[in-house]
């Protein structure tokens, strides 16, 4: 007599299988939609799986040096992706000939995949065991391979690469220092402790510089490749000499503003050289820049991480917006990056309870700032006074696949420190102060002015990298969390007493921070 199974247990099995399934599918997707969903398919091979990891992992790796880390963290997580798209990639394939998926972009830097689906390659994406879950992609990108410049843009970055090759005074005599580099205390950590920024990268995700030669001293060139409309050190980008834009797919990272320049400001603050006049903005003149467009695309967190950024600042956010479960797969990013050497930093915001854009307690400070390894910095005047738009915190994360861990009644305490965010010369474009009264040009040097006047705490962020950099110049195997420690644990105080919701553990103060990461040598 055969064996049978009775009917009742294959419907417990297949109940279990659907559930099971339905629980690795986000819930913002629409299966009953007959045209194609962009989705990202996370792997269940991860390093970071879950909320908890991160810290425990980062507590594993603390007797390593950052060189380490970096080096076998980026290996780890790649050869996760290659395992896992190895068990997936029959299927895959099969799919794309049924036309079921298409416009596949693999990742590593959270182990997964990006693409079109149809409803059924959807369903059975989330039953798979090899598949953690299935987002709803809300940062859907084209699948555009690297193109060459236009002949327009191919000449202008001929120019800046010409510039870039000139001789320059890097730290002449008789430099003029803002007020504001003066009182976090960098001036005095490149006096007294000799730090300075030197050997240290920072990735800038922003709208891109103007040509001036301030800033374009400023930049690290890519020694690999050359400005030819070829893939010269074969990463699958053209021209990525001094960065990429990852939204348009080439080499081109220069800003094409004609009013205002965001990223030549951000730039300027970290990096920029002295000015014809011997003004110095930035906080650590010795440091270079890598720059970057395309604030939520993977592949740029991969590739600054790849080509050796020690940092990243970032003047971007998202508020106002419900951007449903993909919150947690950033937050998965952004912890991948910090164990492999990156410390991500970036303005808390501005809309604090007085801001002409006003958001509500627990909603001010938005992805990425509201990632708890990354740094959110808000803003203070010269007399420490807290500016109006300032946002404040605290931030939740209950609800999010995976990353549950901060609630109402237990909330991530944000921001973690407080800088200078208007009041002292930015780079800009030539010209942009007449489009507001209130700024004041102070010099004008070949494409482009230093501006007093623009305000917001995406200028708070640069100051939190630019002092990232001096610790790093002095100390450069701290680990990234070892580097927000030191930085908090240093600050000093503003506000009530000891960590609150304004200011975080308060203004950055650069000298001791330096003395501190030299004290770990």
């Amino acid at each position: 007599m055969k064996n049978s199974v009775p009917r009742s247990s294959w419907f417990a099995f297949l109940f279990i299988l659907h559930s099971a399934s339905a629980a690795r599918l986000d819930l913002a997707i629409d299966l009953n939609k007959s045209d194609w969903i962009p989705v990202f398919v996370r792997m269940d091979e991860q390093l970071v799986n879950q909320s908890g990891d991160f810290v425990r992992i980062c507590n594993d790796r603390a007797r390593l040096s950052r060189s380490q880390n970096r080096l076998e963290v980026s290996t780890l997580l790649r050869e996760k992706a290659t395992r896992s798209w190895t068990g997936i990639e029959k299927f895959i394939t099969k799919s794309v000939g049924k036309k079921l998926i298409r416009e596949v972009n693999r990742f590593w830097i959270v182990n997964g995949f990006s693409c079109l689906a149809q409803s059924h390659a959807i369903r059975k994406l989330a039953g798979r065991q090899d598949v953690s879950f299935v987002y709803l992609n809300r940062f859907p990108k084209p699948f555009r391979k690297s193109s060459p410049m236009s002949g327009k843009q191919l000449q202008a970055m001929h120019n800046v690469t010409d510039e870039w090759r000139k001789d320059r005074i890097r730290s002449p005599e008789g430099l003029r220092i803002p007020w504001n580099i003066e009182e976090i205390g960098a001036q005095a950590a490149w006096k007294e402790e000799n730090a300075t920024g030197q050997g240290v990268k920072v990735a800038v995700i922003d709208t891109g510089i103007i040509s001036t030669p301030s800033l374009i001293h400023a930049l690290a060139k890519n020694s690999e490749e050359e400005l030819n409309g070829l893939d010269d050190d074969g990463n699958g980008l053209i021209d990525d000499l001094f960065g990429y834009d990852f939204i348009a797919n080439n080499g081109y990272i220069l800003d094409s503003a004609e009013t205002t320049s965001h990223g030549s400001s951000c730039v300027g603050i970290i990096a920029g050289r002295p000015s014809k006049s011997l003004l110095q903005t930035a906080i650590a003149p010795d440091s270079r820049i890598m720059l970057l467009k395309g604030g939520f695309n993977l592949q740029s967190l991969e590739y600054l991480m790849m080509n050796g950024a020690d940092i990243v600042s970032m003047s971007f956010m998202i508020v106002n917006r419900d951007l449903g479960q993909i919150r947690g797969l950033l937050r998965n990013a952004f912890e991948h990056l910090s164990l492999g050497g990156v410390l991500a930093v970036g303005g808390a915001g501005n809309y604090g309870p007085q801001s002409r854009r006003a958001m509500p307690r627990g909603k001010q400070i938005g992805l990425p700032k509201d990632i708890p390894c990354v740094l959110a910095i808000a803003g203070v005047d010269r007399t420490r006074i807290q500016l109006p738009f300032s946002s404040e915190g605290p931030c939740y994360w209950e609800g999010v696949q995976f990353f549950s861990d901060y609630s109402k009644e237990r909330p991530l305490q944000k921001p973690d420190l407080t800088a200078f965010p208007t009041g002292y010369p930015v780079w800009n474009i030539s010209g942009s102060h007449k489009i507001r009264p209130d700024w004041e040009e102070v010099e004008r040097d070949k494409g482009g002015s230093l501006i007093i006047g623009p305000a917001g705490n995406s200028f708070s962020g640069p100051h939190a990298a630019g002092v990232a950099a001096l610790m790093f110049s002095v100390n450069p195997e701290l680990n990234p969390w070892e580097i927000s420690e030191i930085l908090q644990k240093t600050a000093s105080d503003l506000g009530s007493k000891g960590f609150d919701s304004k200011f975080g553990a308060g203004l950055i103060d650069a000298l001791a921070a330096v003395r501190a990461a030299k004290k770990r040598n």
